[in-house]
């Protein structure tokens, strides 16, 4: 995704209300905490938002957390460079994981930029890398996490193991 320095606060903003909507329980950056992009010494912005899907208690409930980097491109606008949406559901007793880090050595070692985990029951992993299709931004990064958790019971054996 590409944005401008002054849409990525808007970002942001958006991203954590789409949470909100779909009724997610905003836990990070903290109650009553403004969201805060934070940016590294080569210029790269990154944000973390973390919450607790409705109806489940915090000890038990299920949570998602959604982190994004955003390196510049020297013209005033930045792309997303690594993200990973992550939902952990203890009493589905499920993991489903979207990530995009390290995309070099991913690259190189499984000819695949970006990858996915599963884990049904939770902490069991057959797999510690499964191959993934790349998620344009935030936005469909939520949406795929929010049909892992409606979806019924998350089915692991069908995605392709990188290992």
């Amino acid at each position: 995704m590409l944005v401008s320095a002054e849409e990525c606060e808007a970002y942001l903003a958006n991203v954590a209300g789409l949470l909100e909507r779909y009724g997610v329980v905003l836990t990070a950056p903290g109650p009553g905490a403004d969201l805060e992009l934070l940016e590294d010494d080569d210029g790269a912005l990154s944000f973390e938002i973390i919450g607790q899907l409705p109806g489940e208690t915090a000890t038990t409930g299920a949570m998602v957390e959604v982190r994004e980097e955003l390196s510049p491109l020297g013209d005033g606008t930045y792309r997303t460079t690594s993200y990973e949406y992550e939902l952990i559901d203890p009493a589905a007793n499920h993991r489903r994981a979207f990530h995009l880090h390290d995309p070099e050595t991913f690259a190189r070692r499984y000819l695949v930029a970006v990858h996915e985990h599963c884990e049904h029951p939770l902490h069991r992993v057959d797999c510690p890398h499964y191959a993934g299709s790349p998620l344009k931004d935030s936005y469909a990064g939520v949406g795929a996490l929010m049909d892992a958790w409606v979806g019924g019971p998350i089915e692991c054996s069908s995605l392709t193991c990188l290992e």
